[in-house]
């Protein structure tokens, strides 16, 4: 996803640059590097590095948006909106300035860094933000799409990525629009809905689910966690035996996916991380896994489920 991040903003500096209008900036605290060398060597008015210094970097993406420029700001979850959460709020959501807010590590990609790098609450903590617009894309291909799309947007965004290598799962699939739901797979019985790099997992098991079972689970991935669709999985929803949330969060999707079925009698199963401090040491998958959230536990899981309704 990181790659699929600079590569969109090369070409958006590129067109910039050839038509002499200097509007688009990245912002950085220190971080970026084998990742933007690129936008560092060839486009030097785009860039800059701001250092270790966060809540500075925040302000001055907040000056630089008030007098009209594009601004993106890229740092490790964590840095770019825990520790900057005044900032951000005060200084972007408040005046409601037009700043993308670039962070990755989602989840606990950056499992062995401990529980300082986790991103675990970061969709709440962002929720709490008014005038924000969350996106959680799940592979490469749609950070390049909301890439072309965030220009349109005149508000605060917090773009949030996994990190890097992740596969590409949206070839075959619909338009992705801001806002809406995507349907990745149709289905009668039971209904699951991912938001973010996760979703290969939801795919894996919804396939599985479907090679024994034929149309029978339906999958919708929710990349854009703020606004939410509320009527849209209320709608697809309805008649499903079982409604399952799948995330890399401490249960910050399920929490409005149990709003928007509220009072329609729907059975949900949440996959998620523990509201606590993940302290042990251990791949990604490796702590995804233990807490449950794999292909193998998830479809297992599921199914145990369906034999109890």
């Amino acid at each position: 996803m990181r790659n699929a991040f600079t590569n969109a903003l090369i070409d958006k500096f590129k067109k910039e640059k050839e038509k002499g209008d200097l509007n688009s900036f990245l912002l950085t605290g220190d971080l970026g590097f084998s990742a933007f060398e690129k936008i560092r060597e060839n486009y030097p008015e785009h860039f800059i590095n701001m250092g270790l210094s966060e809540q500075n970097m925040i302000s001055v993406a907040a000056g630089m948006a008030y007098l009209g420029k594009k601004v993106y700001v890229y740092s490790i979850i964590p840095f770019l909106l825990y520790r900057t959460f005044e900032q951000i709020r005060n200084d972007i959501c408040y005046p409601n300035l037009s700043v993308v807010l670039v962070g990755v590590g989602s989840g606990v990609v950056y499992a062995n860094s401990g529980p300082t790098h986790h991103a675990i609450e970061d969709l709440k903590v962002a929720d709490a933000l008014p005038n924000i617009t969350i996106l959680s894309p799940s592979d490469p291909k749609e950070v390049s799409i909301f890439m072309q799309k965030i220009d349109k947007i005149n508000s605060p965004v917090y773009l949030r990525l996994s990190r890097n290598g992740e596969p590409i799962i949206h070839n075959k699939h619909g338009e992705i629009k801001i806002g809406k739901p995507l349907e990745l797979f149709k289905g009668s019985e039971v209904l699951i809905i991912s938001i973010g790099a996760i979703t290969k997992v939801a795919i894996d098991v919804a396939r599985k689910l479907n090679s024994e079972e034929g149309n029978f689970a339906e999958l919708l991935e929710v990349h854009t966690f703020k606004p939410f669709d509320y009527k849209k999985i209320a709608k697809v929803a309805k008649n499903k035996k079982l409604v399952i949330t799948l995330e890399e969060n401490t249960g910050a999707l399920f929490e409005k996916v149990s709003v928007a079925l509220n009072n329609m009698g729907i059975n949900i199963l949440p996959f998620k991380l523990p509201d606590k401090f993940i302290n042990f040491s251990g791949t990604e998958e490796y702590i995804l896994d233990r807490y449950g959230i794999s292909t193998e536990k998830v479809y297992k899981k599921i199914k145990k489920v369906l034999a109890r309704i």
